[in-house]
């Protein structure tokens, strides 16, 4: 932060840059000029904060500079004023030892025991009656102190620099203020002296045994033991200073690192409280903001009405707790408006979208917003201004197309295939699961999570009550939902009608995620999951194929079509929001009617749990989508809208698909969770225009003025535990005819996902655990053995059309899954579970 800059956009006040090091920048954006503000003066603040520690700093160690080479200048004059004052002492001490020598009483060479202790008295140490104390009041270290603004006079607190740059390693909140702990070398070379000591202490002690065993009668009065007694006693003395000063600095130290980490820890719990309460106020300004939106909306339609119709005004009844305000408000608006300046009555006359918007402006001046265009689609529905059908306007009916044969025979070859799969499915969908009610114990999502933000979540193990009972195979599934959209796309004779259907499917996909903020079931590697319906005529199958990064390889097959490819998925918890991030493309092969086939891609938009931290999360997908169709050109461009202020822009999609020349050809909007429209519009964009009440009347096709329902979701009905869907709850059953033929590594098989169906959540847990630890154990073992894992179902392929990899089904599955319907066995499956 010292080195940071920091810089606000004076052409966009929401928008700031930080500058640092190397020329890397950070370009934010706030979603309020308010907030930005914020931030801004915030950061501004927390630069000029570094800036000052770093000063602090130098001055610092300018002083702790000056304070070492004072002491350095002391030490060495006590050191040399004990020379001199031991030189006699050692003068004797060799006197004694050559006479000793002369009577043939000498100590092992070189051990010397009168030498070694002038040697470390030199070095720093001290010796003598006059340096024993006890803990209390010092060691032979006295003057120790575990600051570096107190510097002592002995080795062992200034013979050796203290690390100036230990702080960066902990970022730039450390103040340089604050008690530092005596380096790590003066530790080892206090260590060191108390080494020498003990090797002094064994020195002496084999001198007098080797004495003893040359000489047996000599007596303790001899100049040689007193002489080594004295060494002794000094050494002993110098060793209990040493131990004393070690003891010290390992207290300091544990206390200095202890206070170091009960700070970070308080650090960390006031961020996650601030950014807790960040959150909170954020979310509390956005519903201010929708309110305000939602009401300037309604004001807005009750005027268009006016402006329409004459004096009639009429309300739009909607169950809001804020109604009696808001209308109260409303209704001064509209007298106003319709009064005119001078009280008389206004009388406006039909008039056509763009003057009716400017006429609203011009006598509310309520402009419109600059999503405004966004909502008309869905506006112009509501007002009933597009009369909605129920069949793709200007096609042919169903029974007059005449299907080609090519594709008949293709079709009815592929049934015939698919049908030997049905076997265990006849006893048809599952209704309900076993519990009647979600009775988890109560966990708090954002008590579990902040810890992990910025942390990639597929490499996390939570608790099993986190999860719910499916696993991200059977999640991948649930894209079966409504193939339906697909059976009809392949019926269309127009390749942009085929579009829209897609497109349509494409968007459906997410209408389950509605309310399932639960964590899937991490699926194992080598874990399958196949699902059948012979009522929609269809076989879903899928193998997880890689554990890091996860990946799971998908393939399902119908007369009409093949729908493939892989969920790989990145998923990281960024403190408000668990955002997950798909990388793999979809495929998509449509057998039409017309014959041949059609090879369609697209992406998967991010899912995002949002609402975390208020402790009311929920689910919002979000980006663009592009579904292209290789084989003959046409494109749908959708937008997946992001939840912001205005809750009226929740769950909401657009899109507009492009024939073969890139001329739009329809409009096609609605809600990922509810509904989706499309709408003829050949050549232009989508625009809301006054309806033809006599096209209407006389049944005409109405063109511009009529939409279509292209897709609805199912009823989600209350009391199905988890927030399932009924299309959810079909995933995991499992009934004796099926559960024989099932392959042994199928999800429905796993016992923690079973466990958590049934309620036996303590089970789930260990049984969680023993998987987990299961497939460690398996995953070294292959290295071990120096083995990757291949797998069995699936190989890497290219796409010859778009050039992309992706996971090939090999169909050996339904294969093998036919021979053990008819009596065979499951071979060459590993034991996962």
């Amino acid at each position: 932060m010292r080195i940071a800059k920091l810089s606000m956009d004076p052409q966009d006040k929401q928008r700031f840059e930080i500058l640092g090091k190397s020329s890397v920048k950070y370009h934010l954006k706030a979603n309020h000029v308010v907030e930005a503000k914020r931030w801004f003066w915030t950061l501004n603040n927390a630069i000029q904060w570094a800036k000052d520690e770093a000063k602090e700093e130098e001055k610092q160690k300018l002083k702790n500079t000056e304070q070492l080479q004072q002491a350095k200048i002391d030490q060495a004059e006590k050191a040399s004023q004990r020379d001199k004052s031991d030189s006699v002492g050692e003068s004797a001490s060799i006197s004694s030892a050559r006479q000793g020598n002369r009577n043939g009483k000498t100590l092992t060479p070189g051990n010397n025991p009168s030498s070694v202790p002038s040697r470390v008295a030199a070095a720093g140490t001290s010796t003598g009656p006059a340096s024993i104390t006890d803990e209390d009041n010092g060691t032979a270290y006295s003057s120790y102190e575990p600051s570096v603004h107190k510097v002592g006079n002995n080795i062992g607190t200034t013979a050796v620099e203290v690390d100036v740059d230990d702080d960066e390693e902990y970022g730039d909140d450390v103040s340089s203020r604050e008690v530092q702990p005596v380096s790590k070398d003066a530790f080892n070379i206090t260590a060191q002296s108390a080494k020498l000591q003990l090797d002094l202490l064994a020195d002496i002690s084999t001198a007098l045994h080797a004495e003893r065993s040359r000489n047996p009668n000599i007596t303790i009065s001899n100049a040689v033991i007193v002489s080594a007694m004295r060494s002794y006693e000094s050494a002993v003395e110098s060793l209990k200073g040493l131990v004393g000063d070690l003891l010290k600095i390992s207290r300091d130290r544990d206390a200095y690192w202890q206070y170091r980490l009960d700070r970070e820890a308080d650090v960390r719990r006031l961020w996650e409280d601030s950014m807790a309460r960040v959150v909170k106020e954020h979310e509390a300004l956005e519903d201010k903001i929708g309110e305000s939106e939602d009401k300037r909306k309604r004001t807005k339609r009750a005027l268009r009405d006016v402006l329409e119709g004459g004096n009639g005004v009429t309300f739009e009844s909607r169950p809001t707790s804020r109604d009696a305000e808001d209308d109260e408000q409303a209704s001064q608006v509209l007298e106003k408006s319709i009064l005119g300046q001078d009280g008389s009555a206004f009388q406006p006359a039909m008039s056509p979208l763009s003057r009716r918007k400017s006429r609203v402006e011009q006598v509310t001046g309520i402009s419109d917003s600059e999503d405004e265009d966004d909502e008309e689609f869905f506006d112009a529905i509501d007002a009933g201004e597009l009369e909605v059908i129920s069949e793709m306007p200007g096609s042919p009916p169903p029974e007059v197309i005449k299907e080609a044969e090519s594709a008949l025979g293709t079709r009815e070859r592929k049934k015939a295939e698919i049908e030997s799969s049905f076997a265990g499915y006849e006893d048809g969908p599952r209704r309900r699961l076993k519990l009647d009610a979600d009775d988890r114990p109560k966990i708090s999502l954002w008590g579990i999570l902040k810890s992990m933000i910025g942390k990639d979540m597929t490499k996390m193990t939570l608790p099993v009550s986190f999860n719910e009972p499916t696993s991200l195979l059977q999640r991948v599934a649930e894209d079966m939902e409504y193939t339906d959209l697909l059976d009809i796309a392949a019926d269309r004779p127009d390749p942009t009608e085929r579009m829209v259907y897609v497109a349509a499917f494409a968007a459906s996909e997410y209408s389950s995620t509605t309310g399932r903020v639960a964590k899937p079931f991490n699926p194992l590697l080598g874990e399958t999951y196949e699902y059948a319906r012979p009522d929609k005529g269809y076989r879903f199958f899928i193998e997880q194929v890689s554990h890091h990064p996860p990946i799971g390889a998908a393939w399902a097959e119908s007369p009409r079509w093949d729908y493939y490819g892989e969920s790989a998925v990145k998923s990281k918890f960024y403190g408000k929001s668990f955002d997950i991030n798909p990388l793999g493309t979809w495929f998509l092969r449509l057998r039409p009617i017309t014959g041949g086939e059609e090879l369609y891609t697209w992406k998967k938009v991010t899912s995002s749990v949002v609402g975390i931290v208020t402790g009311a999360p929920t689910v919002d997908n979000y980006g663009p989508m592009e579904v292209k169709n290789w084989t003959t050109g046409e494109v749908c461009n959708l937008d997946f809208k992001q939840r912001g202020w205005r809750a009226a822009g929740a769950y909401e999609v657009k899109g507009r698909v492009l024939d073969s020349n890139g001329s739009q050809r329809w409009s096609i909007g609605g809600h990922w969770n509810d509904k989706v429209y499309a709408r003829l519009t050949p050549g232009y964009d989508a625009s809301v225009t006054a309806p033809d009440n006599s096209s209407i009347r006389s049944g005409g096709s109405g063109g511009a003025t009529q939409a279509f329902l292209v897709w609805q979701s199912n009823p989600r009905p209350s009391g199905i535990p988890f927030n399932l869907t009924p299309f959810v709850v079909t995933l995991n059953a499992i009934p004796d005819s099926l559960r024989k033929v099932v392959c042994p590594t199928d999800t429905r098989l796993r016992p923690d996902q079973r466990a958590m169906e049934d309620g036996e959540y303590d089970f789930a847990a260990v049984e969680k655990n023993r998987l987990e630890e299961k497939q460690r154990a398996t995953r070294r073992e292959r290295e071990n053995r120096g083995e990757e894992f291949v797998p069995k179902w699936f190989t890497k392929g290219r796409c010859n059309v778009t050039g992309e990899e992706y996971w090939v089904f090999n169909g050996e599955y339904w294969k093998m899954r036919e021979e053990v319907a008819h009596g065979g066995k499951w071979k060459g499956v590993e034991d996962i579970f």
